[in-house]
């Protein structure tokens, strides 16, 4: 399972909401994203953002392999069926 941490409360304005967990980790091999072209070749400060959809190169939808939604948080752990890291 990948690391986990949570931003800090002052981030977050309302205190009803659940605080906001990020995993970190490797991305599975096979995720994609618009991002991932549009950013390809700039230097770190002149990335331009993607709109944030991501599809699987595998099944070329937003289904994994193991018919579960991929994302940027779903797909960073080796817990699923389909995940794939680099070697």
């Amino acid at each position: 399972m990948p690391e986990q941490i949570q931003l800090p409360s002052e981030y977050v304005k309302d205190t009803d909401l659940p605080q906001l967990t990020i995993e970190l980790g490797e991305r599975c091999t096979n995720l994609l994203c618009k991002g991932m072209y549009l950013n390809y070749g700039l230097s770190e400060d002149k990335h331009v953002t993607g709109d944030g959809n991501f599809w699987c190169g595998k099944t070329q939808t937003v289904l994994g392999p193991d018919r579960n939604f991929v994302s940027d948080g779903n797909c960073r752990h080796t817990g699923r069926s389909c995940y794939e890291g680099r070697d």
